[in-house]
C-alpha cells in the first residue's frame, strides 16, 4: 500500500473518531444520566391530628354607639376628646339652646292659654245653656200662671152671656104668646114699652154673645201664643245646648282633651307639645348613652351640630362615635368550601398585622346564612369573639382568623406528606430492609382525620412503621451547561408515578 493510501485512512480514521466524539458529547449532553437519588421518609406514630381553616379580616366594635342630637343648632362646647372613656349620661358637648328655651316657654304659655280658654268657654257655655233655661222655665210659669186669668175671663163672658139670653129668653116667653115679639115690634111706628124692654133684652143678650165670642178667641188666642212661646224656648234652648256642647267638643278633639273637667294633664296635644319642646331643649346637652371612649368627633365649635351621618367608624356614624374596646370581635370572609366547616362555637386563633408577636384566641360566633358574590367568587362572612383583652387593637386591624375545625388526640398519625389518596382509597409506601437494601411497597391504609400537616390513620400499618415522605423535585446545571434533575423520589419513583406502584 503506498504512503498516499496509508495517509488518507489514517486521516478518515481520525475524522470517524472526531465525529463519534461528539455525537457521544452530545448525547451525553442532551440525555444526562440521572444523578443518585435519596429516599426522605418518616415514622407512623401516635400524635394529634388537627385541621383548621383559616381567612383574612377586620376587627370590629359591635358596641359602637354613633351620637347624633335630635335638633340642629349651634356647637357652643365640646367637653372630650377623641380617646377619651367616658360614662353613661355624661355630657359630651352643648349646643346654643336659645331658640329651643323660647320654643319651651311658648309651649308652656300655650298650655296655660287652653286651660284659660277651656274655662272661659266652659263658663260662657253654662252661662249660655243656663239662660236659655231660665227663659223656658220662665215662660212654662207664666203660662202656667195666666191659664186662670184667661178662665176667669172667659168664664165671666159666658156667665154674662148666659145671664142676657135668660132675661131675653124671660121676657120673650112671658110676651110672645101676647104677640109682643120682635117682629112685631119691628112693625109699630112708636115703640112701646114692652118692645123697648123686649129689644134691649134682646141687644144684651146679642152684645153678651158677641162679648163671649170675642172672649173665647182671646182665650184661644193667648193658649196658643203662650204655647208658641214655650215651644220656641224649648227650641232655643236645645239648640243653645247642642251649640254649646259642640263647641266644647271642638274644642276638646283640637286639644286632645277627652274627660270632663279636665287638668293640665288632659291636654294631651299641648303636653306633647311641651314634651318635645322639654325634649329639643334637653337635647342641646349632647351625653352619653352608653359608656365608651371617644372614637371620633365630626364638627368643632361653632359649626352647626349635624343630625345625621357625619363621622364613621365601621359602620357606625354620629356626631360623637363612642366605641367599647373591651369588647372586640372580629369579621372574615370564608370560600364556600371553608364555610362549610365552619360551626359555632369552634375555637379559633388570631395574629395581628399590626401587632407583631401578638396572638389571642376566641370562638366562631356566626355565619352569614347569604353569601356575598364578588367578581364571580362566592363567600360568606363569619364573626368571632375574642376572649380577652388584647393590648393595643383597635377597631379596623386586620387580623388573620385560623378556625379550628377537626381534631383528633393521641391518635396513629403519619405526616400528609407520606399518604397518597386517589379516588376512594389511600395508600403510603411502606419501606423495609432486605439484605441490607431498602424495598419500597405500596401499602392501602383507611384514614380518619384529615389534619393540616398529618392524617390519622384509621388501620393498614401501625406505629413504628417507615414510610417513604415525598418531596419536592428540583433541578440543577451540570458540568456541561445543561440540567440535570436531583433529589426526587430515588427508586420509588415521583410522588404518585410509578414508584408508588401507581
Amino acid at each position: 500500500m503506498s504512503k498516499s493510501r496509508i495517509r488518507i485512512l489514517s486521516i478518515n480514521i481520525v475524522l470517524a473518531l472526531v465525529v463519534v466524539g461528539i455525537g457521544s458529547w452530545g448525547w451525553a449532553a442532551l440525555h444526562p444520566a440521572a444523578a443518585k437519588a435519596t429516599t426522605t421518609s418518616t415514622l407512623v406514630s401516635n400524635g394529634d391530628v388537627t385541621s383548621s381553616v383559616s381567612a383574612s379580616g377586620t376587627v370590629i366594635s359591635p358596641g359602637d354607639v354613633g351620637v347624633s342630637p335630635t335638633v340642629s343648632a349651634q356647637i357652643t362646647s365640646i367637653a372630650v376628646k377623641v380617646g377619651e372613656r367616658v360614662s353613661a349620661g355624661q355630657m359630651l358637648a352643648t349646643l346654643d339652646n336659645t331658640s329651643l328655651f323660647n320654643a319651651l316657654n311658648q309651649a308652656k304659655s300655650n298650655l296655660a292659654v287652653a286651660q284659660l280658654t277651656y274655662a272661659q268657654d266652659k263658663a260662657n257655655a253654662d252661662a249660655a245653656i243656663a239662660t236659655a233655661k231660665k227663659s223656658l222655665d220662665d215662660a212654662v210659669v207664666n203660662t202656667a200662671a195666666k191659664n186662670p186669668t184667661y178662665k176667669v175671663t172667659l168664664d165671666n163672658a159666658s156667665a154674662a152671656l148666659a145671664q142676657a139670653k135668660s132675661i131675653y129668653d124671660s121676657y120673650s116667653s112671658f110676651y110672645g104668646p101676647n104677640g109682643i115679639t120682635l117682629a112685631w115690634c119691628a112693625t109699630l111706628n112708636t115703640i112701646n114699652s114692652n118692645c123697648t124692654t123686649l129689644i134691649n133684652d134682646y141687644n144684651s143678650y146679642q152684645s153678651a154673645q158677641n162679648s163671649y165670642n170675642n172672649a173665647l178667641a182671646n182665650y184661644n188666642i193667648s193658649l196658643t201664643s203662650d204655647t208658641q212661646t214655650v215651644q220656641n224656648l224649648t227650641t232655643a234652648y236645645n239648640n243653645t245646648v247642642a251649640t254649646q256642647k259642640y263647641t266644647i267638643e271642638a274644642f276638646n278633639a283640637q286639644h286632645g282633651i277627652t274627660v270632663d273637667n279636665p287638668k293640665a294633664e288632659d291636654f294631651t296635644v299641648d303636653q306633647a307639645a311641651l314634651a318635645l319642646a322639654q325634649k329639643n331643649f334637653d337635647a342641646a346637652v349632647v351625653r352619653a348613652p352608653v359608656s365608651g371612649t371617644v372614637a371620633s368627633i365630626s364638627a368643632t365649635v361653632g359649626q352647626n351640630a349635624p343630625t345625621a351621618s357625619s363621622s364613621t367608624v365601621g359602620s357606625v356614624s354620629g356626631f360623637i362615635v363612642l366605641t367599647d374596646v373591651t369588647a372586640l370581635q372580629v369579621t372574615a370572609s370564608f370560600s364556600e368550601a371553608d364555610a362549610a366547616k365552619l360551626v359555632s362555637g369552634q375555637p379559633t386563633s388570631y395574629t395581628f398585622s399590626a401587632l407583631s408577636n401578638v396572638s389571642a384566641t376566641g370562638k366562631l360566633l356566626s355565619v352569614d346564612l347569604l353569601p356575598t358574590v364578588s367578581s364571580g367568587a362566592t363567600s360568606y362572612k363569619a364573626t368571632f369573639t375574642i376572649d380577652s383583652k388584647v393590648p393595643g387593637l383597635k377597631p379596623g386591624m386586620t387580623v388573620t382568623a385560623t378556625v379550628l375545625t377537626g381534631a383528633a388526640y393521641n391518635v396513629l398519625q403519619v405526616a400528609s406528606q407520606a399518604v397518597t389518596t386517589r379516588g376512594n382509597g389511600s395508600f403510603v409506601n411502606v419501606i423495609t430492609t432486605k439484605n441490607g437494601a431498602d424495598v419500597i411497597t405500596r401499602t392501602p391504609v383507611v384514614i380518619g382525620l384529615k389534619g393540616d400537616s398529618a392524617d390519622q390513620i384509621l388501620s393498614g400499618v401501625t406505629a413504628g412503621t417507615k414510610v417513604v415522605l415525598r418531596s419536592t423535585t428540583t433541578s440543577s446545571v451540570s458540568s456541561n451547561g445543561f440540567p440535570a434533575t436531583t433529589g426526587g423520589l430515588g427508586a420509588a419513583g415521583r410522588a404518585g408515578g410509578p414508584g408508588f406502584g401507581g
